[in-house]
């Protein structure tokens, strides 16, 4: 029986169960890729959705989720910005992939020079020979980091720097307590004022309000963790609950440089720690960096006693000699900082 494939210039041009079910029956999803986080970065930020979509007898077997994205002057396909994404299939796995990446081959014209895959499982290494096959060259260009439930709060506690633990523990000298919020209105708002704060403070970009408005339609996947002292909030953590990965993602940050008094990163890591241990969870997220020992974020989330894993991201040039073009001009940005 034939296999048909599409392109979607909207996650609601496919039915949300459909498409759930694909994640949800595929090894290699993640959070990242179910309708509602999609639905939430086409209606909340300006990315042009161009997803693929493999079908048999009618029903979706196989998506690859993507976003046109900026790269300076010119434009590239990503699956997926903000998060992680690659293509996930529930059947007829070789005959999917080759169907899903000559789509998005189909999608790169005009300003569109590269397209990129950047996964999260670290099992899409199966795919590296087909990928290469198809002209796709892997990178590392940024790592997470984890932490392994399983050993239980005390092995975790003892496996963190000294620093780290000494934070707790200055932490727990004052009277605290940490609470789940709604997702409303005013707590959002209240985050975002805090979380543009922080992404200014250290240089990166934020997303806008919009965004993080849409993210209530995702409220079942989603927790928000305030550290409270004294009657007021001293910052505020959000986590994305990947059911698929069985892992407690960090996702956006809320603690500004007057919560570090009250060792706010120290005391909502723990807390979410924790809670993720009692809820089941096999992974803790603390997400990413550049994969440099120099920079403050990496040694900060290395001090958890974290394992750093690399993310690969599959990238390929639209004709192929883009991509080289791209690499070199990264080597030397990369001088340029240094």
């Amino acid at each position: 029986m034939g296999l048909d494939v599409r392109h979607v210039g909207s996650i609601e041009a496919v039915n949300r169960n459909q498409w759930n079910n694909v994640v949800d029956q595929s090894d290699l999803s993640c959070v990242y890729h179910r309708y509602e986080w999609l639905r939430a970065v086409e209606e909340g930020l300006s990315h042009e959705p161009k997803h693929v979509v493999v079908s048999k007898s009618g029903n979706p077997i196989a998506v690859l989720p993507n976003f046109v994205t900026e790269l300076g002057r010119v434009n590239r396909l990503s699956s997926i910005r903000p998060g992680y994404g690659g293509p996930i299939a529930m059947t007829d796995e070789e005959e999917s992939l080759e169907l899903l990446l000559d789509a998005v081959e189909e999608l790169c014209t005009g300003r569109i020079l590269f397209d990129e895959l950047r996964t999260y499982d670290q099992n899409y290494v199966r795919y590296h020979d087909f990928l290469e096959a198809k002209g796709y060259r892997p990178t590392i260009l940024t790592c997470r980091f984890t932490l392994d439930l399983s050993r239980g709060w005390e092995e975790l506690f003892e496996g963190m720097d000294s620093e780290r633990r000494r934070g707790i523990r200055r932490g727990h000298d004052s009277e605290f307590d940490v609470a789940e919020e709604d997702l409303d209105g005013r707590t959002l708002e209240e985050f975002y004022r805090d979380y543009a704060a922080v992404a200014d403070r250290v240089g990166l970009p934020t997303h806008p309000r919009s965004f993080f408005r849409e993210l209530r339609g995702f409220d079942d996947r989603i927790v928000v963790f305030s550290l409270r002292v004294d009657g007021g909030t001293q910052g505020r953590y959000m986590y994305l609950l990947d059911e698929e990965q069985s892992t407690l993602q960090h996702l956006f940050t809320a603690v500004t440089e007057d919560h570090f008094e009250y060792h706010a990163p120290e005391l909502l890591h723990e807390h979410a720690i924790k809670w993720g241990i009692e809820e089941g969870y096999d992974t803790y997220e603390l997400r990413g960096s550049p994969p440099d020992f120099r920079n403050g974020v990496f040694r900060f989330k290395e001090y958890f006693g974290a394992e750093t894993i690399p993310l690969l991201v599959y990238e390929r040039g639209h004709p192929a000699p883009a991509l080289p073009v791209l690499n070199a001009g990264r080597t030397i940005s990369r001088r340029l900082e240094s």
